[in-house]
């Protein structure tokens, strides 16, 4: 893409051109494709950031601007993406959503010796074993794994979850479920959970029926679903249609966006999901960035629009204490970053095995009554669970 297109589609998204500014980050988005949905969210909670940042004073007095590219929701577009914005000496990149984008972004980037900040991927092997030049703000499919299965032990504390120990899982077979669904497997193993059905599928798939019938005779306690946006919706319609219960419904990823239970309706009630950020979490500043978001795009926004968010300012943090845009500077000053923010506090660590990683809390939301509530863990909690959930027939 010329020089020229890029100065296009960034004046197009209400950004300053690099033309006016001496101070820019790279952006891969998804902005078409597939993923457009979620890109959209992040590319909201990215202008509100280069918004605030700039009306009070920018990068040391410089005003910031992002040279945004279009990865169309594909590995390969973003690669190009990646070489077109390397060209342009950005000193450092945003990107992306998929991990399955994310992931040859990551090792590519390694080789050029450019800052990478991931924007929404999870999966661990972007940050385990890692890189010196790629950083994650947000959680990995470890502590997200981890969080759905605190949520179910903290549950089986509660009345009607003491006998609670079988697990069915159904995800597609994309980069994060897999990887999000083989975590889940290894600690359901460790927490002493019996896995009653293990069902993968091809993107694309519109009748869940059949799977969903071979977990029914196992009686699962929890159901433990991976989805994008329309599988999740598709995929509940059609639990409802064969009866298939549990005491907890937990959907990653499709029913954390605000649109699910207007897809679903009713039937989104008492299914939970694990996300970096709510609305209504107990952290400082949480709800006036929501009321901020809402302000910027008219409706309630999600824990996307914050990663977006929070994002540039980790990158505005960083380019702001390296003093320079050199790579290397600005690589040292992300690696050294100790922000807090109504998103997360940001320090990236190395443990575990992952490298640059922050470890940030995830939380766990339960949709009541059509909204999304924060409900896990207590101390963040908004509101109590509802659980266990009743039978389809019994609502």
């Amino acid at each position: 893409m010329k020089t020229a297109v890029v100065a296009v589609i960034v004046a197009a998204l209400g950004l300053s051109t690099a033309a006016h500014a001496d101070v820019e980050i790279g952006v891969v988005n998804s902005l078409s494709g597939p993923f457009a949905a979620f890109g959209e969210r992040y590319r909201t909670g990215m202008e509100l950031a280069v918004e605030e940042i700039n009306a009070a004073g920018g990068i040391n007095g410089e005003p910031l601007a992002l040279v945004v590219q279009d990865d169309r929701s594909e590995a390969q577009s973003a690669l190009a993406a990646v070489e077109q914005l390397s060209g342009q000496d950005v000193p450092m990149i945003i990107g992306s959503y998929a991990s399955s984008i994310t992931g040859p972004m990551a090792q590519l980037m390694t080789r050029q010796e450019i800052p990478l900040l991931v924007l929404g991927s999870a999966d661990d092997s972007i940050t385990k074993p890692g890189s010196d030049w790629v950083f994650r703000a947000k959680h990995n499919s470890t502590i997200v794994a981890n969080t759905y299965f605190d949520f179910f032990d903290w549950l089986k504390t509660k009345e009607g979850g003491e006998e609670m120990t079988t697990v069915a899982m159904l995800y597609g077979n994309g980069a994060w479920p897999t990887s999000l669904a083989e975590r889940g497997k290894e600690i359901a193993a460790e927490r002493g959970y019996e896995v009653v059905g293990d069902q993968a599928y091809d993107q694309g798939v519109t009748d869940f029926r059949p799977m969903l019938n071979r977990f029914l005779s196992a009686e699962p306690d929890i159901l433990y679903i991976v989805s994008y946006a329309e599988d999740g919706v598709a995929i509940t319609r059609q639990m409802r249609e064969v009866g298939l219960s549990a005491k907890v419904i937990a959907i990653d990823t499709s029913a954390a966006l605000p649109s699910f239970p207007e897809q679903v309706g009713d039937l989104a009630n008492y299914v939970a999901t694990v996300v970096s950020w709510s609305k209504d979490v107990q952290y400082e500043g949480a709800l006036d960035l929501s009321e901020r978001l809402k302000a910027k795009t008219g409706s309630d926004p999600s824990f996307y629009e914050a990663e977006g968010y929070l994002a540039v300012r980790v990158a505005a943090d960083a380019l702001t204490r390296a003093g320079s845009t050199d790579r290397t500077a600005v690589r040292d000053a992300l690696a050294s970053t100790d922000l807090q923010t109504p998103v997360s506090t940001v320090k990236f660590e190395e443990y575990d095995g992952f490298k640059n990683q922050n470890p940030i809390r995830s939380l766990v939301l339960q949709i009541q009554d059509g909204q999304h509530v924060t409900v896990f863990p207590e101390d963040l909690a908004a509101a109590p669970v509802l659980f266990p959930a009743p039978a389809w027939d019994a609502r």
